[in-house]
């Protein structure tokens, strides 16, 4: 939004973000939904406040989780060295039943660090800075807290949007492959996910012209997952069967994350 902001010459002085995760019982099994509530600060008319909200609502990273805007196509190996394409799955395949983690509730804040700003010798911006991010949630014996920086800012400095959501997409489907596929006594040791993903055509640019006129940027991904052992031990339909009910892959996949998004100049 700071980029879509500067591109359009729009005053935007500041922004927050705040994300309210709810657990929720869903057809399809995603088992969590978020309400969304930005705050921008400036002197912003109303149609400026709609064109910022309408590039909230298509940001890279959002339409991923409530767009379904990754197109992803996942591969297994096993460490005995066989592979095999796990995409598409079978019309036909039921999820596979067990417990697996569930995605707490809480809290999700977003807090712009302005200075992180970066310019060229002639003054514009080349990189739209960094954003301080606490999240709370429950715990089994007391709340948890973490604070993670990331943005974009100089390669290398913090992880960008995209690597942050990829990692929570990688730790779903390692607990829930860890949790329901039958490793036996040798356990998930050895059990991988890597993710490829080619650069988005057009840069950010693109991806920020994009948002700005509400337009959905599709993106390819690989999911490559390795588990220990034989395709006779963990065959792939179980793996497949297994991925129908890891929460994040759904969210990728099917999009409606949010249930509420609303931005608001204050």
């Amino acid at each position: 939004m700071v980029g879509v902001a500067y591109r359009g010459k729009i005053a935007l002085d500041d922004i927050t973000v705040e994300f309210k995760v709810e657990s929720l019982e869903s057809s399809n099994g995603m088992g969590f939904g978020v309400r969304e509530v930005v705050t921008l600060k400036g002197q912003i008319s109303e149609s400026e406040r709609v064109r910022l909200e309408r590039a909230s609502n298509f940001c890279p990273v959002g339409q991923a989780m409530s767009k379904g805007s990754i197109e992803f196509e996942d591969e297994v190996r096993w460490s005995s060295g066989e592979t095999a394409p796990a995409s598409p799955m079978p019309d036909d395949l039921q999820p596979l039943a067990g417990n697996i983690p569930a995605i707490p509730k809480g809290t999700v804040s977003g807090m712009y660090l302005l200075d992180t700003k970066e310019h060229d010798e002639s003054g514009a911006m080349t990189s739209e800075g960094e954003a301080k991010i606490s999240i709370r949630c429950g715990n089994l014996t007391r709340p948890s807290r973490w604070i993670v920086l990331g943005g974009h800012s100089t390669d290398g400095m913090v992880p960008g949007p995209f690597p942050l959501a990829h990692s929570g997409w990688l730790s779903s489907t390692v607990a829930t492959l860890s949790r329901l596929l039958p490793f036996g006594t040798q356990g998930p040791d050895g059990l991988t996910v890597e993710l490829f993903m080619p650069a988005s055509p057009g840069g950010v640019a693109s991806s920020q012209a994009n948002a700005a006129e509400g337009l959905v940027g599709y993106r390819q991904v690989q999911r490559r997952i390795t588990v220990p052992g034989t395709s006779s031990e963990i065959p792939l339909s179980t793996i497949q069967a297994a991925l129908l009910r890891d929460p994040m892959s759904i969210t990728y996949k099917n999009g409606g994350v949010l249930l509420s998004h609303e931005v608001v100049v204050g």
